[in-house]
């Protein structure tokens, strides 16, 4: 009796075993790239207006730690991005892409800022994915008044 108990949890186990082996979808890892730093997120302004701006992309779902950072770094100049956003955003290792959105905020009306974006584990390790640098301006706060 105890023998086939034995034999019912050893074949329980086995076939548990093979079935996360072989039913889960792969998933990306950090770190593991073609080149070490791609220029394959591409990202987009969802809203911007006198004082702050959203910037939205989406790549490929970076794996690594369930919390992961969306940063964009930014600033007046394209060849001296000195300001940084972040954001926590938390991926879903079930799905294949992962959305990142970053608020920045204190922005000055009627000026172009230059940026660009990535992503990092919670623990500091850079996901694979990057952009170029991008532009957007802000509205001026005359433009902001007369949509009230």
């Amino acid at each position: 009796m105890i023998s086939i108990n034995a034999l019912r949890i050893t074949l329980a186990f086995i076939g548990m075993t093979m079935g996360l082996l072989f039913l889960q979808p792969p998933l990306a890892h950090a770190g593991e790239s073609s080149s070490p730093a791609q220029a394959n997120a591409i990202p987009a302004v969802e809203s911007v207006t006198d004082t702050l701006a959203f910037i939205t992309w989406t790549t490929q779902n970076p794996g690594g730690t369930i919390l992961h950072n969306a940063i964009v770094q930014y600033g007046k100049d394209p060849n001296h991005l000195d300001s940084t956003a972040e954001s926590p955003t938390r991926i879903n290792p079930a799905h294949s892409e992962m959305v990142f959105r970053v608020r920045i905020h204190h922005l000055e009306p009627d000026t172009t800022y230059y940026y660009k974006v990535y992503s990092e584990q919670a623990n500091g390790i850079p996901d694979p994915a990057t952009s170029v640098v991008s532009q957007f301006t802000t509205r001026s706060t005359n433009q902001m008044n007369a949509a009230k």
